[in-house]
């Protein structure tokens, strides 16, 4: 009926605006991992050139102080924000999830360790997973909760260390581990990339049925509208009936029956 048809404009109307939500702040993880991908690669790079014979103390020092600010880039992506929220912090999206330290192995400190249990609904009422944590991105974990051997902050400070230290065969260790990471970090962006496009469609199927709801909606209104003219028309027939039958009434008196 009129009411239930309400209803369900009113709850796709939250649908599109959950999913306009998630879509920006969606939108903006993937250009974050997306940029870390660039960086990684650059890293990869400086790794494969630190690792050449020919390579002096100090030239690998300076390609470690280089690595060191992409640490730092790195780390910034992680505390990305949307409208005040950390998109990479899961539940506890007020916080960033890490922050710099280089005395840890990783090169950071683990602020906190949320969960990432947001889901958002299409029109259809089917519900999927839209983010990701920093830790599951940059900071894999074993079981143990030892660093991962992909883990990207812990192979990017390790190169770090390697070239600081002038230990060339660190240096090809952590470039086999640069390598690794980059798949993983690969694998979060795909995530991400699965998440729009999950989003795109549930976005359109809501426009169309928005549209096939107002048509619904026109259409009992329309028969409302007739239903009511319909009411209306038979009400004045038989008001004009009625007073027509009354007109041919005869109009006696008792002064009529006196006379």
């Amino acid at each position: 009926g009129l009411l239930r048809l309400r209803a369900d404009i009113a709850r796709n109307a939250q649908v599109t605006n959950n999913l306009a939500q998630v879509k920006s702040e969606t939108d903006t993880a993937e250009q974050s991992l997306e940029t870390a991908t660039q960086l990684m690669d650059r890293i990869t790079s400086l790794a494969a050139q630190g690792a050449n014979g020919t390579e002096t103390a100090s030239q690998r020092a300076s390609i470690a102080q280089e690595v060191g600010g992409l640490l730092d880039q790195l780390i910034g992506l992680s505390q990305t924000t949307v409208q005040g929220r950390f998109v990479f912090s899961g539940d506890q999206d007020q916080l960033p999830q890490y922050q710099v330290n280089l005395v840890n192995a990783n090169g950071v400190d683990r602020l906190t360790t949320p969960t990432a249990t947001r889901q958002v609904q299409d029109a259809s009422g089917v519900t999927f997973r839209v983010g990701l944590t920093a830790q599951d991105i940059f900071d894999h974990r074993n079981p143990d909760d030892s660093l991962a051997a992909d883990n990207v902050f812990a192979a990017v400070n390790s190169l770090r260390v390697s070239l600081l230290n002038n230990d060339q065969p660190g240096i090809m260790t952590a470039l086999n581990s640069l390598h690794q990471a980059g798949d993983y970090l690969n694998t979060q962006l795909a995530f991400y990339g699965s998440v729009q496009s999950r989003i795109s469609q549930a976005t359109d199927f809501a426009a169309k049925q928005k549209t096939q709801l107002q048509i619904d909606l026109g259409a009992i209104l329309d028969a409302d509208i007739t239903q009511a003219a319909l009411q209306l028309t038979q009400g004045s027939t038989q008001l004009n009936t009625a007073l027509s039958a009354e007109a041919r009434l005869p109009h006696t008196s008792l002064f009529d029956f006196l006379a």
